[in-house]
């Protein structure tokens, strides 16, 4: 990067310099690797490219006029990625013909790396403003990892085994070497703020001069032009004593007699003024001047899963206490399941030991298998004999029997080692939902969904913000708005409270119920430090033909819509294909009450783990996978199919609490809302 000096002395003496910067820097990579299928070579990754972000900082120390010593520090993404020419591979097969093809494909290698680095070097300045250097940076590049993928380019070509158009081929840490050399070259010119501060546009060419990694008896290197903006600072080498002018004499005033001052009055105190103006707010923070309440009565069913494993801590084989427990028999008549609509799915996980129990005893002639496992490298775990996970599933056999008085004979014990569907035992998450309990059940009724239903009320536009201008002398003591509906209290925002936001927002879904079509009222009113207070008042209409509802009904007769939402389809960790028996029957229910005039929204999901770019893909790949089996679904029932909505969340909306497996676990789904106008 190049280094300016700026900010001199009287007497032109340069200055010690410090710089920060930012690029833009275009990659490209050069190697030889050969991809595969199977035993055929199916082409080779030699030319990567890529486009990131890079940051930097440098000391400049003068050597004389013209020249400086630069010692910096630099953070570079040399992440490339490579992608082969399209090539056809023989026995490809068309399902409908059983008729072999040839299929076009194209292969991507994306390496993710970065590179810290540190370098030393020198700055020429053959103008006062211009800077060229060079230098020699050692670099450093953590542990880099990789993702090779194949795609079909034949239209309406699939996997087999995801049904999808594209699959991941191979994924995992890339071996590069931890250090390498290279060389830096860039020119800049400074643009003075001041003195001390200046902007310098550059641009950088990044050579290595050893290679990353040797592949095949290849080397891997990595070129880069960058272009950027740094901020530089020069520091002061010298203190100027400032110039002494000669001022007049300074005339004091008249003294002014006591009688005087007396009579003298101070200057009257400004009054304290509020202005307050009320705007509707978009679920897209779209503004509504002036806005007018419209209220719907919705009738909601939320459809949970009901999660077969039970996690455990490492090394233990107590039952972890976020699982809520019983301490007597007798608390267990206070379970009530119609009071799940409180909770999530992860909260109604939570609940899964009186789920159980509870099932268990409505269904006599039912059974349930625990099977308990463990994993093999959490530190706990491997250091525990192996029957710790035969304990884990006897103390969910014991809370069954001591609480529920379930009979021994329906409860089957056993143990393993991993699970049968493992996660990866190498990673802190994976064996975390490796240490588990897995239930399988003789009927489907113990493990079956749970079904809440609530009546809620939404508003449109959901939300109100006040916009509010506060003119005071003194500092405010007090300042709060009460919002109401006649003589009811629907909200209270306290600005100076300790849950305060920063801005005066009502959430109207949250919390309020309107039992009329009377107008909204709202105050603000402001007290000062001096105990002076001001207030100001408005309205907000409402729609003249809302209905007035009552909440917390249980059938949907007086409501304007019905919702019902399915958190039931749970995918595997990195896949999209959907799991067993559970997601089929969640399938068939909701084709069932699939309507001509029925709104259907599906949103794909993952968990926090993995790349966001590839949960973002794999997130609307589970998505895409639940509307081709829906749409089958209905096609066997007769019916047409509606406009199916498709949205893909990655990681980036995580549902659930991803420090728990079970977080993770419910997190790996496809959320599918049914919404029907009832009016």
């Amino acid at each position: 990067m190049a280094q300016m000096t700026v900010g001199k002395t009287a007497e032109s003496q340069p200055l010690t310099t410090v710089s920060l910067g930012a690029t833009v820097s275009s990659n490209v990579s050069r190697t030889h690797i050969d991809a595969y299928s199977g035993d055929i070579l199916c082409g080779v990754f030699s030319n990567g490219y890529g486009s990131h972000f890079s940051l930097q900082s440098q000391i400049e120390l003068p050597i004389n006029q013209s020249f400086g010593f630069l010692g910096n520090i630099s953070f570079r993404n040399l992440s490339s990625t490579f992608t082969t020419t399209p090539f056809a591979i023989e026995h490809s097969r068309d399902l409908s013909t059983f008729d072999t093809s040839r299929i076009n494909r194209e292969r991507t290698f994306a390496v993710s790396m970065l590179d810290l680095g540190l370098g030393v070097g020198v700055a020429f300045h053959p103008f006062k403003q211009i800077a060229i250097s060079t230098s020699i940076g050692l670099g450093f590049i953590p542990t880099p990892n990789y993702i090779q993928s194949e795609h079909l380019q034949t239209t309406g070509a699939v996997y087999l085994d995801n049904l999808l158009s594209t699959r991941t081929v191979a994924s995992g840490d890339f071996s590069a070497h931890r250090f390498f050399i290279s060389l830096q070259l860039a020119a800049g010119y400074a643009l003075p703020v001041s003195e001390a501060i200046a902007f310098r546009p550059f641009v950088e060419a990044f050579i290595p001069l050893t290679s990353i990694a040797t592949i095949n008896d290849q080397s891997y290197r990595t070129y880069a032009i960058s272009g950027g903006v740094s901020l530089v600072y020069a520091f002061p080498s010298e203190i100027v004593e400032p110039v002494r002018e000669e001022l007049p004499p300074i005339l004091l005033p008249k003294p002014i007699a006591t009688k005087e001052i007396i009579k003298q009055q101070a200057p009257p105190k400004p009054p304290l003024r509020l202005a307050v103006r009320a705007v509707g707010l978009t679920d897209n923070d779209e503004e509504i001047p002036q806005p007018v309440l419209s209220i719907e009565n919705v009738f909601i069913t939320d459809v949970s899963p009901t999660l077969n494993y039970l996690f455990f801590e490492d090394g233990a084989s107590t039952i972890s206490p976020r699982y809520h427990q019983y301490s007597t028999d007798r608390e267990t008549g206070t379970f009530n399941t119609k009071e799940f609509f409180k909770l999530n799915a992860l909260g109604i996980n939570h609940e899964l030991l009186n789920t159980l129990g509870q099932r268990l005893q409505q269904h006599p002639e039912a059974s349930i298998t625990l099977t308990g496992t463990r994993s093999l490298h959490s530190p706990g775990d491997s250091s525990m004999a192996t029957s710790i996970a035969l304990d884990r599933a006897r103390s969910i056999s014991e809370y069954l029997q001591s609480l529920w008085h379930i009979a021994p004979s329906r409860i089957h014990v056993r143990s393993r080692s991993l699970p049968e569907s493992s996660s990866d035992d190498n990673t802190q998450s994976g064996q975390a939902e490796n240490r588990r309990v897995e239930i399988a059940a003789s009927s489907r009724e113990i493990l079956s969904p749970v079904e809440t239903k609530r009546f809620e009320q939404t508003a449109t536009p959901p939300r109100i913000k006040f916009y509010q201008d506060i003119f005071s002398a003194s500092g405010i003591k007090s300042n709060k708005i009460i919002i109401r509906q006649g003589s009811r209290v629907l909200e209270t925002i306290d600005q100076l409270s300790g849950n305060s936001q920063h801005e005066w927002l009502w959430n109207i879904s949250q919390g309020s119920l309107f039992k009329s079509n009377d107008s909204i009222s709202w105050t603000m009113e402001i007290i000062d430090s001096s105990g002076e207070s001001t207030a100001v008042s408005g309205t907000i209409n409402m729609r003249s033909d809302e209905r007035s509802k009552t909440q917390h009904k249980v059938d949907s007769s007086s409501a304007d819509k019905s919702l019902q939402r399915f958190h039931l389809l749970l995918f595997e960790y990195a896949s999209s294909s959907e799991l067993g028996q559970n997601a089929n029957d969640i399938l068939n229910r909701i084709a069932n009450v699939v309507t001509p005039d029925a709104s259907i929204r599906i949103i794909g999901h993952t968990d926090i783990t993995g790349d966001p770019s590839f949960n973002e893909r794999l997130s609307y790949d589970r998505a895409s996978r639940a509307s081709i089996l829906l749409s089958n679904k209905l096609r066997f029932l007769g019916k047409a199919t509606p406009s199916l909505d498709l949205e893909a969340r990655g990681s980036k909306d995580i549902i659930f609490d991803n420090s728990v497996p079970e977080g993770r676990m419910l997190s790996r789904t496809v959320r599918v809302s049914v919404e029907r106008d009832l009016r």
